[in-house]
Parts: structure tokens; sequence; C-alpha cells
């Protein structure tokens, strides 16, 4: 998590160099499918999402940052073992994904088009249904009797998210294509098993307004 701040916080000051004052559209709304491939997935369909993302003003370079976010969902179906506190406990999930980041674009001009170079930089959170893994050890009360406390029956892993692309523009339509990948046990090598990191292809269409 360390890392991705520190990245983020890189972005954000590089991006702020050396930009132009004229005005460009700054906001991007997107829409798309996705396939994430895990060999946990015991049911694989694509999913749908949208999201929303702020564009920076370019350099002298062509080059600007994105930061944003996105909310998908896919009927895929999840199949694996959670582990905590030394024990395995059975998951059969639907998807459900959100991704907040960072994007530096390059851009290209050809034969009156515009083209967009993409890396992504993002951290990325699959959330499933818990079923049977036993909660936390609630905290020893306190003075405030009346907190109010909400099972959303749900678990998740983050990562982060690395990915590279390419858009395709008209005017401010544009639309784009994606892979990355997403190594969901860099931080969760006891809960995760074994090779669930993820290969994931995504093809959108945006707005820029």
């Amino acid at each position: 998590m360390k890392t991705f701040v520190i990245i983020l916080l890189f972005c954000l000051n590089l991006s702020a160099q050396n930009v132009n004052v004229e005005k460009t559209e700054r906001s991007l709304i997107e829409f798309g499918s996705f396939l994430n491939f895990n060999k946990f997935k015991i049911k694989q369909n694509v999913g749908v999402y949208a999201g929303y993302w702020y564009r920076f003003p370019a350099d002298e370079s062509r080059t600007h940052l994105e930061l944003g976010t996105n909310f998908g969902y896919s009927k895929s179906l999840y199949e694996f073992n959670y582990g905590k506190n030394g024990l395995l406990y059975p998951i059969r999930s639907e998807e459900f994904v959100w991704n907040l980041g960072a994007r530096m674009v390059k851009g290209y001009e050809l034969r009156n088009n515009k083209i967009e170079w993409t890396s992504e930089f993002s951290l990325q959170t699959l959330f499933f249904n818990d079923g049977d893994i036993p909660k936390d050890e609630p905290q020893e009360k306190s003075d405030k009797e009346n907190t109010i406390y909400i099972d959303t029956h749900s678990a998740s892993f983050s990562t982060l998210k690395i990915g590279q692309g390419i858009r395709f523009w008209k005017n401010n339509v544009g639309i784009g294509i994606q892979a990355s990948y997403l190594p969901y046990r860099l931080w969760y090598k006891q809960t995760a098993p074994e090779g669930f990191n993820t290969l994931s292809a995504e093809a959108s269409l945006i707005f820029k307004f």
C-alpha cells in the first residue's frame, strides 16, 4: 500500500510541471467490458464496468496524468479456499471489482486522428461473498453503546493493477483496449491460494468533456 501511495504522489508532482495553459476537456466517463483470467474460476463470463477519470493538462511532450475510479461486476464464478488463522474456508462467489488509481497517457497524431498510449498503475480490490469465514473478534466495548455495525457478508483481496493500453479518438469519443496484471498474492500470500494472480483484458467506450 505504501508503494502505491508513493508512486501516486510522484505522478501528481510530475503532472504539475510544464503543463500547457490551453483549455482542454478535463473529464472522462468510460463504459466497458472486462475478462479476468484466473484458474480458480469455474465459470467465465464477460464483466461490465463504468468509471470516471479526471484529466490533468498535457505537458510539452503531449503527456498527461489521469486520476479516477472504476466499478465492475461479472457473473463469473470463483471457487477457492480462503486461508485464515491457519484454516481454509471454501468460497464460491461472483465477481465484484473496484479500481482506484492513476494513468500516464502519451498522445500521438495520425491523419487527423488522435491516438493515446496508456500506462496504468492503480489499486484494485476484488470483493466476494465471505461464506463461512469467521468474523474477527469484536473490539472491547467503549462508551459508544449505540454504535451500529453493518455486516456486508463480504471479504476482499486488494492488489496493484499494472496495465498497458491504447485508445483511439474521434473528436470527444474514443475506444480503448488494455491488458493488465493483478498480483493478488503480493499482499495475501497466506490468504489467497497459490496461483491466484490474474491477467485482465479490457475494452472501453470513452467520452470526454
